[in-house]
């Protein structure tokens, strides 16, 4: 048989089975919002008023509900440094040793209860796991911010990831291996005629595969990964980029059409680059391991190209665990705990007024921005529309907390690897073509997770150390004078 089949209908994106997946990372950042003011302030930044840029992809959290916590956070702080600038000034107006010891005394009591509330008001009421609900979460007085955060919501369901810089499966954790692998589609079994194929059609019977695996809160969709800084200049044909960036002076856009999915597979020289994306959040979104496929079926249609690329996320830092052992109600040690030192409260009240006019600073400064991105776009040409912060990589630790944690991923990289090299070999099989090369190279995938194709010399390890590291894969690839690391995973401290 000499004919091409249809193509069959393309994979979409499907929200998690498994609501829960998502649940404790979203809380644990939730926490991060409330208890670390600077990375609280790259969110909002970074996120709420970046109007222009796009909105970071975030697996394994729901990212509404940790900006809602972060802009009551950033409410907050603001009245605890109005009224410790009060203080200040009144110690300004007032010199003397009885003066001062009244204001660090006030000025204790103001940092005191701002923990107090930030910690058993907060934390322990509506953060702690058996409370927890992202429904609740605090809504901003702000009709602007409301409006925003509902736009942040929509766009968090698309299909497009724009990345700023080298990395593009940014938001999905340190890259820890790929591999690549070429097939002669063109040589037929014994005695049988190759039988053409449309790439669609490959994708289509990958993503049924792999999805049917069952794991809890997976998901599998077409995905596609287009560089900030080529979008004004760089993406072919206009058409796709029309549908990327509709409009220059606002964000891209979250989701494209399934047709320009497709036609970007079929060009094997695209910027803009679809992959099938399998993404299994595992321990409540503590762990989340990402494997990213793409095909290319070159146009003389006999040469298959096939790479995969595996990111990891890891759980999220000690510090916005601790949550997990507050109580509902503060003992008196508790209590105690959380008293601030002489130390921090005179330099909490040094620090308020330059927090407070960096704060009204950013408010105004905000108007200048959009005037310079403006410019950057009509004029310079040289504006990247990136993500400029992924809250999920940020908040992420450099190892686990449960031995079950590293097991999981593993079990989830190694099924999803297998199923997906049977699933293309079985593909293949149904269309006549020779998978004698293919069985041999699948060997080396799934012994070693790693398999180079062409000249170039390959060098793997396995980089471990300390407690509860994380032990990732290390791919480099040397090819003449050049040399490129494949993957920049971690190493524990």
């Amino acid at each position: 048989m000499s004919h091409v089949r249809a193509a069959a209908a393309p994979t979409r994106p499907r929200s998690p089975s498994d609501p829960a997946s998502a649940r404790d990372a979203t809380r644990y950042l939730c926490v991060a919002a409330q208890m670390d003011a600077q990375f609280n302030s790259k969110l909002i930044k970074g996120i709420v008023h970046n109007e222009r840029r796009a909105i970071p992809t975030s697996p394994g959290i729901d990212l509404v509900p940790v900006l809602k916590y972060g802009l009551a956070a950033r409410q907050r702080q603001i009245l605890r440094d109005v009224g410790l600038a009060f203080l200040f000034v009144v110690f300004l107006l007032t010199p003397g040793a009885g003066s001062l010891v009244t204001v660090l005394l006030l000025a204790w009591l103001v940092m005191y209860a701002e923990r107090l509330w930030t910690h058993y008001h907060v934390l322990a009421r509506e953060l702690r796991r058996d409370v927890f609900d992202p429904d609740k979460a605090p809504v901003p007085e702000d009709s602007w911010l409301v409006k925003r955060l509902e736009e942040i919501k929509e766009r968090g369901r698309g299909n497009v990831t724009v990345f700023p810089q080298y990395q593009p499966f940014i938001g999905y954790g340190k890259a820890f291996q790929t591999w690549s692998l070429s097939l002669n589609v063109a040589a037929a079994e014994e005695g049988e005629e190759a039988e053409p194929f449309e790439v669609q059609e490959l994708y289509s019977a990958v993503a049924k595969a792999v999805g049917a695996i069952g794991l809890p809160g997976a998901t599998t969709e077409d995905r596609l990964f287009v560089s900030g800084n080529d979008l004004l200049h760089h993406i072919e044909p206009g058409s796709v980029r029309k549908a990327v960036l509709p409009s220059e002076l606002r964000a891209p856009a979250a989701d494209v059409p399934d047709d320009v999915v497709q036609q970007l597979r079929s060009d094997p020289h695209t910027r803009a680059r679809p992959y099938l994306t399998i993404c299994v959040p595992g321990w409540g979104g503590e762990v989340v391991m990402t494997v990213f496929l793409r095909f290319t079926l070159l146009p003389q249609r006999d040469l298959l190209f096939i790479e995969a690329s595996y990111s990891l996320l890891a759980p999220v830092r000690e510090q916005y665990r601790s949550v997990d052992r507050l109580l509902s109600q503060p003992t008196p040690r508790q209590v105690l705990k959380n008293a601030p030192n002489i130390f921090s409260t005179a330099g909490a009240v040094l620090l308020s007024i330059p927090r407070l006019l960096s704060a009204a600073g950013s408010a105004i400064g905000r108007a200048g921005q959009q005037r310079d991105e403006k410019r950057a776009i009509e004029d310079d040409r040289s504006f990247n529309y990136g993500s400029e912060i992924c809250p999920r990589e940020a908040a992420s630790d450099h190892k686990y907390y449960r031995y079950f944690q590293q097991l999981d991923s593993e079990m989830y990289r190694g099924l999803i690897e297998r199923r997906l090299l049977d699933a293309l070999t079985d593909f293949l099989r149904e269309h006549n073509v020779d998978v004698s090369d293919l069985k041999e190279q699948r060997k080396t995938i799934l012994n070693n997770g790693i398999y180079v194709t062409g000249k170039g010399s390959l060098s793997a390890g396995s980089i471990a150390a300390g407690t509860n590291a994380l032990s990732l894969h290390i791919d480099r690839i040397k090819s003449g004078t050049s040399q490129q690391s494949a993957s920049d995973g971690p190493a524990a401290s």
